[in-house]
């Protein structure tokens, strides 16, 4: 119906334009008139609130319309942006206006568009004037030479009338289809062009590309700046030759941190003219660039521009030639760059790895190297966008939801491990959205505190989103550089919003700076190790230096007087800290002040606990970190304390490799400080392993559990799959008898080592004996032998295998590699390999019993519930878990009744292996399938199951 409805509409306006187009196509006729006219009504057919009719609340409107604004002879802003709610940060897809004069196949609206849908990560953008419709592809970096080629495809007005071409357009860009995420699929779908490449102007294939040319703008931008890096860095060494290491990385920083600055000042038209693109016209590029900064710092603030080495006449500047190109690079006129579209976590993503290099000097040549705790990290990892959404909003957002500006102000939130400050951002911008939000419901107070009044709504002031950036926000990292890019970014979101007229009427009416001093906010320092480390003189200048002590009741005063900080957020680092990579000295202090270091000691431990003790009662943490902390044997006593000192809100497992140069798998917690025990114990824990469709804005299935359950379990586990709903179960089964390892004997099978020496096809003297290997065992049946191992002396003659063991009879097999454990029985005398685990039965119970368990529904269920490792590849059985597995106390007639039917179906199975005929075939594997439902139906009498545990089992297993 809304298909044949807007088919309806569309129809009238090619009607309409079809009767007057010759007036349409008139010069005369402007891209106002035909916005108005038709392109406005072709969305709103399409679904979507053009004109605002029912959006009224300027922050929460799912298309942002610009007017026509030129700056330079460039418009700097998309016609039409359209969004998605409730998320009206992310864009879904761009939309660049024409009027029908004009030919639309042009390089310059070409470039103008993909390059909107570029910087934004939008994959594909739309450019119209009514008359055509043409899709274009903005995967690629845009390249003026190569734009015509990014063309996807295109429609005539008279196609909008056909409704199977129509129909291609509908289920892409209506609300509807945008909203089923049509375009990612659309986009997923498009093959790689060709001709299209991801070099710029005067550059060669040597960036790093992706096949078929494609470039996202990180890795794109993060090129960019590595290579004005190192061309900087050469030209300050060369004209410098006294410069550290550490001053030449300085120096590098803060000249791309000013042009990155100046850049986004421009793209965002706050600045009302364009700076990069006229330096060297009226000095050297550096004399100008070094004049603006001297102009800008008096408007904004010195953290960005304030006096530093690179201003001192004592360092001679890069050669002209080198600064010249770079500006040229970075200009509007030449950048495929529009900072107005990048979203500021991008930039933030961009710096996070661009900071994890350091420019190192010797007197001879210079080189651009990985930093140390990089290298040993084995790399700069950043934090996907919706992970930081996920925390962020799970933990600040929950505490301001209901709060005035007024009390929010009182309130503090922190990253103790900042980097590059991008959990910071999205802090702030939480904060600002639930200030402008709350000042559209309260008119009356806005007015009263400062808001400004235009285009029909309150908005923020520059000052007041100062006030929140000094009131709320806090950081801490060891790394300078990444201080600095904190603030940076934080200043890049403080001014987000603004336009020249908002800048210049802070600065000059209120006569004060646009940036505040964030160096109270965002610290430089250790937030594990205090400066009691440096009070028995056990460290040199240098070495006390690089530690950087820092103590948080020193650098935070008011905060810690107050009780702590509200939230903390982030992505701690992570790295094992063993003796062979960590002084003693720093070992045995981890060791002493924090009660959670063990034997294993990784830094994300310490921060954990460190957070939760510098958070208020009642506090939030939200961290990602890795997922040994759900269930490591080496993290039991971290999760102890946990229990014992906060509330589990949340705890959602990332089954995707959110960081897929790392091998590590990750989960995040939200976690509230809670000294009071009584409101601990009963609390509900909310899980789910599904966090990836917070992305997608798609609902979170979340489970349930009582807190006090990981009390009780082995080792303070951490169970995900565990809930309300099948505890009882698993309750009921661990209490039905005894652990495997309890009533049986467990072993690995045989670690041969050389192959060659040790295995053959044939049996060579009386010293071979016969052996299977993994991949042989399945589901009550084995294949016959095919190898033979030379068996070492037993124990008892100085060898180092045991007959009695690894040549016993009558053994259970369980495969090692897979996600449940697979069994069988064996009879004989049989060697089997490492892949393989034995269960050997005492008196207390027999092997046929013993495999029936184990093959049933009922030990599938538990298995899956108690030891999944969520990991997507290579599952594998251990030899720990298998003795956890509960065996129903053996008794007489039910133990014998399922000895039977294991004998039944072990007979069968091998029947099947050997039979040749189709309806044999046929008629054992019924009869299989038919013996299995019996045992499933026995042991789940064993186990005491009713009818209704019975179906959450058959339900869960499916």
């Amino acid at each position: 119906m809304a298909f044949q409805e807007s088919f309806h509409s569309i129809k009238t306006l090619v009607d309409d334009f079809k009767s007057n187009e010759k007036q349409y196509l008139n010069p005369n006729y402007s891209e106002a008139d035909v916005r108005n006219d038709f392109i406005n009504k072709f969305f709103i057919a399409l679904g979507w609130d053009v004109r605002h009719e029912t959006q009224k609340n300027p922050y929460e409107q799912e298309v942002r319309v610009e007017k026509p604004v030129l700056i330079a002879k460039a418009q700097k802003r998309a016609d039409y942006t359209f969004y998605l709610s409730p998320n009206f940060r992310d864009v879904k897809f761009f939309v660049e206006a024409k009027k029908p004069s004009h030919d639309l196949v042009n390089k310059d609206y070409f470039f103008q568009t993909v390059r909107y849908g570029w910087n934004a990560n939008t994959p594909i953008a739309v450019l119209t004037d009514f008359e055509e419709f043409i899709i274009l592809d903005c995967r690629f970096r845009p390249n003026i030479n190569d734009i015509l080629n990014y063309k996807i495809k295109s429609f005539h007005y008279s196609d909008y009338a056909n409704e199977e071409k129509f129909k291609e357009i509908y289920y892409l860009f209506s609300r509807e289809a945008v909203s089923d995420n049509a375009i990612e699929k659309y986009a997923d779908n498009l093959p790689k062009p060709m001709g299209i490449h991801a070099f710029g102007k005067g550059k060669a294939v040597k960036r790093g590309l992706f096949k078929g040319g494609f470039q996202s703008i990180d890795e794109s931008f993060l090129e960019e700046l590595d290579e004005i890096r190192t061309s900087l860095a050469k030209s300050f060494k060369k004209n410098n030759s006294h410069l550290s290491s550490e001053e030449l990385t300085e120096a590098t920083q803060r000249t791309i941190d000013r042009l990155v600055f100046i850049k986004f000042l421009e793209d965002k038209m706050i600045e009302p003219h364009n700076y990069v693109s006229e330096f060297g016209k009226r000095r050297s590029a550096w004399e100008d660039f070094i004049t603006a900064s001297r102009t800008l710092d008096a408007k904004y603030n010195g953290a960005v521009f304030k006096k530093v080495s690179i201003d001192s006449p004592k360092i001679v500047e890069p050669d002209d030639k080198t600064f010249s190109s770079i500006c040229e690079e970075l200009s509007h006129e030449n950048s495929p760059y529009n900072f107005d579209a990048i979203p500021i976590h991008i930039l933030g993503s961009i710096y996070e790895r661009f900071l994890g290099k350091v420019v190192n000097a010797t007197d001879k040549r210079v080189t651009i190297d990985d930093k140390p705790e990089v290298r040993k990290a084995g790399g700069v990892y950043y934090t996907p966008q919706y992970i930081v959404n996920y925390i962020v909003d799970n933990t600040v957002l929950k505490l301001i939801e209901s709060k005035t500006p007024k009390e929010i102000a009182k309130m503090r939130f922190a990253d103790i491990a900042c980097g590059s400050g991008s959990f910071l951002i999205t802090v702030y911008e939480r904060l600002i959205d639930h200030h402008k939000k709350w000042y559209q419901q309260n008119p009356e107070q806005a007015k009263k505190d400062g808001c400004i009044f235009y285009e029909g709504a309150y908005r923020l002031s520059l000052q007041q989103k100062q006030k929140i950036l000094l009131n709320n926000i806090y950081g801490v990292d060891l790394d300078q550089q990444a201080v600095e890019v904190t603030q940076l970014s934080l200043y890049l979101k403080l001014l987000e919003d603004e336009t020249t007229a908002t800048a210049n009427d802070t600065w000059v009416m209120f006569n004060e700076k646009l940036l505040p001093d964030l160096n109270k906010n965002i610290i430089n320092g250790n937030s594990l190790i205090g400066t009691d480390i440096i009070d028995g003189n056990l460290f040199s200048y240098e070495e006390e230096k690089k530690l950087n002590p820092m103590n948080f009741e020193v650098v935070f005063p008011e905060v810690m007087k107050a009780g702590g900080f509200d939230a903390i957020v982030g992505n701690p680092p992570y790295r094992m800290m063993q003796p062979h990579n960590t002084e003693q000295t720093i070992l045995k202090y981890f060791k002493e002040k924090f009660n959670v270091a063990e034997f294993k000691i990784d830094l994300f431990h310490l921060f954990i606990q460190q957070s939760i003790n510098k958070l208020r009662n009642n506090g939030l943490q939200g961290y990602i970190t890795p997922s040994s902390l759900l269930n490591n044997v080496y993290v039991e006593n971290l999760r102890s304390w946990i229990l014992e000192n906060c509330r589990i809100n949340k705890i959602s497992l990332t089954k995707e490799k959110v960081f897929k140069d790392a091998d590590v798998y990750t989960s995040v917690y939200i976690f509230e400080k809670e000294k009071d025990k009584t409101k601990r114990d009963n609390h509900i824990i909310f899980k789910t392993d599904r966090l990836e469709l917070y992305k997608h804005n798609k609902e979170l299935n979340y489970s349930k559990i009582k807190q006090e359950r990981y009390y009780e379990s082995i080792g303070k586990v951490w169970n995900l799959l565990i809930d309300e709903s099948n505890i009882g179960i698993i309750n009921k089964m661990n209490n039905s008898g005894q652990p495997l390892e309890k009533v049986s004997q467990l072993n690995r099978g045989l670690i041969t080592g050389n192959r060659d020496k040790y295995f053959s096809s044939e049996k060579v003297n009386d010293k071979y004996a016969p052996i299977l290997s993994g991949s042989d065992v399945f589901r009550y049946f084995s294949n016959d032998i095919s190898e033979y191992v030379l068996f070492k002396k037993p124990k008892t003659a100085g060898g180092c295998w045991d007959s009695e063991v690894h040549l016993a009879e009558h053994k259970v097999l369980i495969r090692q590699i897979g996600i449940q454990p697979t069994a069988t029985l064996i009879t004989s005398p049989i060697a089997v390999t490492g892949n393989i685990f034995t269960i050997i039965t005492g008196d207390l119970t027999s092997e046929k019993y013993i495999l029936g368990l184990i093959n049933s529904k009922a030990v599938y269920f538990y298995w899956k519930l108690m030891f999944t490792d969520f990991k997507n590849s290579f599952p594998q059985v251990t030899i720990f878990s298998l003795g956890q597995i509960p065996i129903p106390n053996w008794n007489n007639n039910s133990d014998k009744k399922l000895d039977v039917l294991v004998d039944q179906i072990l007979m069968a199975k091998k029947r099947l292996q050997f039979t040749k005929t189709e309806s044999d075939k046929i008629y054992l594997g019924r009869k299989c399938a038919t013996l299995d439902k019996q045992i499933d139906e026995l042991v789940y009498q064993l186990y005491g199951l009713t009818e209704e545990e019975i179906k959450i089992v058959e339900e869960g297993i499916k």
